[in-house]
């Protein structure tokens, strides 16, 4: 809420020139508000609750107000990494990569910038997980759950790790001094910083929120960004679409 409002006191004060916030809200932000996901049995999605309409009634408000950007409905990554590049959007979620990308691109930017770990209501950032299937069909099974066992095991990843910016989810890799000490770097202060956060860290997004799913619930809330329909009716459509598609999975 602290985020809500001092977005709109910045659109206030720049007459709408700067926005707070680049993109629509996700599945895994509706998590970091404190909204329930889905019912206790993992049979239903209760986004559509009461915590549900008032964290898009907030986003609407930004909207309006032009604290969320304009383009907000149709933005991608690169998109908003643009505008925070020229600083028509105030805060974009980044890695160490980016801050050596603003040294060169954007010094004045690289000045002045601060870092924060992801914002939550929760207490608990949401965490990004990649993971390697492997298909019950295929003809090569042993080689490819051996494949995945190589990939993942904590050496690999952890080599991985020092080329990209990815976190090892081996047991026990976090606590490698690379993910702990400080060397007087920004690139570092935000590894570490990352790292810190992810011991407590959840991942919101359901395990079977479908990239279907994914789709419903996003324009569902552009109709209710655009005024088209309520927060309320939004959700509701929402939730009855991805509830539909659920049974459908089953």
């Amino acid at each position: 809420d602290d985020l809500f409002d001092s977005a709109l006191t910045i659109a206030e004060k720049t007459d709408g020139e700067v926005a707070t916030l680049a993109n629509v809200p996700t599945i895994e932000d509706f998590g970091r508000y404190g909204v329930p996901l889905m019912n206790e049995e993992g049979t239903a999605f209760t986004f559509d609750d009461a915590k549900g309409v008032e964290f898009l009634t907030r986003y609407k408000e930004l909207y309006d107000a032009g604290a969320l950007d304009a383009q907000a409905l149709t933005a991608t990554p690169e998109s908003s990494g643009k505008k925070f590049l020229t600083g028509a959007v105030a805060m974009n979620p980044g890695s160490a990569l980016d801050l050596a990308n603003f040294k060169k691109q954007a010094p004045s930017l690289y000045e002045n910038i601060g870092i924060t770990d992801q914002i939550t209501s929760t207490g608990h950032v949401n965490m990004y997980v990649m993971g390697l299937m492997v298909n019950s069909q295929s003809d090569r099974k042993p080689a490819a759950v051996a494949f995945a066992h190589f990939v993942t095991d904590a050496a690999h990843q952890m080599s991985f790790a020092k080329q990209v910016a990815i976190f090892p989810s081996t047991a026990g890799s976090l606590d490698d001094p690379y993910f702990t000490e400080e060397d007087g770097t920004d690139e570092t202060r935000v590894r570490v910083a990352a790292a810190k956060s992810l011991k407590t860290a959840v991942n919101y997004t359901p395990v079977l929120f479908s990239e279907q799913m994914k789709t419903e619930l996003r324009n569902e809330v552009a109709k209710a960004l655009q005024g088209k329909q309520s927060p309320k009716e939004a959700l509701d459509n929402a939730a009855k679409s991805c509830d539909r598609l659920l049974k459908q999975q089953g």
